[in-house]
C-alpha cells in the first residue's frame, strides 16, 4: 500500500507541476467565460442604426415604431417616387433606405418595395414585414368591426409548467434546463474519459519505451504500479475539475456584476410580455431550484467509476506497446469506439429520456458513466441509480482485475508483435 501511495504521489505532483497543466487549468475557465459573454459582446458590437424614409401611397400606414435600431421618417411622403428615389440617400443627413408602399387594399398587400444602396439584411426585412402586417391586421379588424383583444382571448397563449412528481412530492422542473445540464454532465465525463484515459495509456507507453519501467518493476509489483498511475492521474483530473468549478463560479459572479445591465434588460423584457424573453427569464429563475449538490455528487461517482474502468483498459493497452504505435492503435480503437457510441446514445436519450435504450445504456458499465448523468436531471428512480452504480463499480473491479493480468505480462515484453489470442491467455492465466 505504501508503495502504491508513493506512485500516486509521484504521478500527481509530476503532472500538476507541468506548465501545460497550469496554463490549461487557468485558461479553461476563461474559455467558458468567453462563451458566456460572447453573445452579449457580439450583440452589442452588432447594433447599428438605420434611418428609413417612407413613401406611402396607400394612406394605410400612419406611422411605424422606431425600434430594433430602425428609425422611420414620413417627411417626404408627398414627393413623387421617381423624384425621391435618386435623392433619398442625400436628403437631410442621408437615409439608408427608402420604403415604398403602393396603393393597395389592406387585405391584399402587394407591391411593397424597399430601396437601399447596400443589400438589406434578412433580419431587417423580416422585421419590416412584421410591423407592416400588424398595422394592416389592425385595419382589417377595424373594417370588420372586430376587436383584436377579443381575438386574442379566443386564442390564448399556452404556457406549460414542468412538474416532476415523486410519490406525494412535487418539484419544479424545466425540460430545457434538464436537457442542458444532462448533456453538459455527460459531455464533460466523455471528454475526461478520452483525455485522461489516453494520458494513462501514453504514460505507460513512455515508461515502457524508455525502459524505465524495468527499474520501477524491480521494487514495485506491476499491479501496484498500474493502480498508482491510474489513481494519480485520476486525482489530477479531479483537481482540474474542481479548480475549474471554483474559477468559473468566480467568473460568473464577475460577469453578473459587469453585465448586470444586460441581464436586467432581459428580465424587464420578460416582464413586459415578450414571450421569448419571458421564457428565457423564467429559465434563468429556475436555475436556483436545481439540486446542484446532488448533481455534483452523482457526477463524481460516475466520473470515478467511468474513469477507473476506461483508465484500467487504457493502461493495459499501453502495456501492449511494441516497436510500432499501430499495435496500440489496434487495441485502443474498440475502447475508443465504446466511448464514442456512449456519447451518441447520450445525445439521443437526452431528447427521449424514458425509452428502453435510455434504461439499458444507463446501467451497462461501459456506457452508464456518460448516459446516466445525462438522465438524472429528468428524474431517475433511486433503485435504477443504485443498480447502475453497483454494476459500474463491479465493472471497475472486473476490468481492473483483467487489465492487471495483461499489464503484469505485457509491460516487460519487447520486440514481439502481440496477438489477441495471447492477450486472452494472459487474462485467463493465474
Amino acid at each position: 500500500m505504501r508503495k502504491t501511495l508513493l506512485i500516486i504521489q509521484r504521478e500527481y505532483i509530476t503532472r500538476v507541476r507541468k506548465k501545460s497543466f497550469i496554463i490549461f487549468t487557468l485558461l479553461g475557465p476563461l474559455f467558458f467565460l468567453l462563451i458566456s459573454i460572447l453573445p452579449i459582446l457580439i450583440s452589442s458590437a452588432n447594433k447599428s442604426e438605420q434611418h428609413i424614409t417612407v413613401k406611402d401611397d396607400s394612406g394605410l400606414i400612419v406611422a411605424l415604431p422606431d425600434t430594433a435600431g430602425l428609425y422611420f421618417n414620413f417627411k417626404y411622403n408627398d414627393m413623387p417616387l421617381d423624384k425621391l428615389l435618386p435623392l433619398y440617400s442625400t436628403l437631410d443627413d442621408g437615409y439608408d433606405a427608402l420604403l415604398y408602399i403602393p396603393k393597395m387594399e389592406p387585405d391584399a398587400p402587394y407591391g411593397i418595395e424597399i430601396y437601399s444602396k447596400e443589400q438589406m439584411s434578412l433580419t431587417t426585412k423580416i422585421y419590416l414585414e412584421s410591423i407592416i402586417e400588424d398595422q394592416l391586421e389592425a385595419i382589417n379588424l377595424k373594417n370588420e368591426e372586430l376587436d383584436k383583444n377579443m381575438l386574442l382571448k379566443l386564442r390564448p397563449k399556452v404556457s406549460i409548467d414542468d412538474k416532476v412528481t415523486s410519490g406525494e412530492n412535487q418539484v419544479e422542473g424545466d425540460a430545457a434546463i434538464a436537457s442542458a445540464f444532462g448533456f453538459g454532465m455527460g459531455f464533460i465525463i466523455y471528454i475526461v474519459l478520452l483525455i485522461y484515459g489516453t494520458m494513462v495509456m501514453r504514460g505507460v507507453m513512455e515508461e515502457k519505451s524508455s525502459r524505465i519501467i524495468e527499474v520501477i518493476i524491480s521494487s514495485v509489483k506491476p499491479f501496484q504500479l498500474m493502480m498508482g498511475k491510474i489513481i494519480g492521474i485520476g486525482l489530477v483530473g479531479l483537481t482540474q475539475f474542481f479548480t475549474w468549478a471554483f474559477l468559473i463560479t468566480l467568473l460568473n459572479i464577475f460577469v453578473g456584476i459587469a453585465f448586470g445591465g444586460q441581464l436586467s434588460e432581459l428580465q424587464q423584457a420578460g416582464n413586459t410580455g415578450d414571450g421569448n424573453m419571458q421564457a428565457i427569464a423564467d429559465t434563468m429563475s429556475n436555475l436556483n431550484n436545481l439540486p446542484l449538490g446532488y448533481y455534483l455528487t452523482m457526477f463524481i461517482f460516475y466520473f470515478l467509476g467511468g474513469y477507473f474502468i476506461y483508465a484500467s483498459l487504457f493502461a493495459a493497452i499501453g502495456s501492449l506497446a511494441g516497436d510500432e504505435d499501430g499495435d496500440v492503435q489496434m487495441f485502443a480503437f474498440p475502447v475508443t469506439m465504446l466511448i464514442l457510441i456512449s456519447i451518441f446514445i447520450m445525445t439521443a436519450v437526452v431528447q427521449q429520456p424514458h425509452t428502453p435504450l435510455a434504461f439499458w445504456a444507463s446501467i451497462i458499465p461501459f456506457s452508464s458513466p456518460i448516459v446516466m448523468p445525462a438522465l438524472i436531471p429528468f428524474g431517475v428512480p433511486t433503485w435504477q441509480i443504485g443498480l447502475s452504480l453497483t454494476l459500474l463499480f463491479g465493472g471497475f473491479i472486473f476490468t481492473t482485475f483483467l487489465a492487471g493480468r495483461i499489464y503484469r505480462t505485457a509491460i516487460l515484453m519487447y520486440g514481439k508483435k502481440i496477438k489477441i489470442k495471447e492477450v486472452i491467455k494472459w487474462m485467463l492465466y493465474k
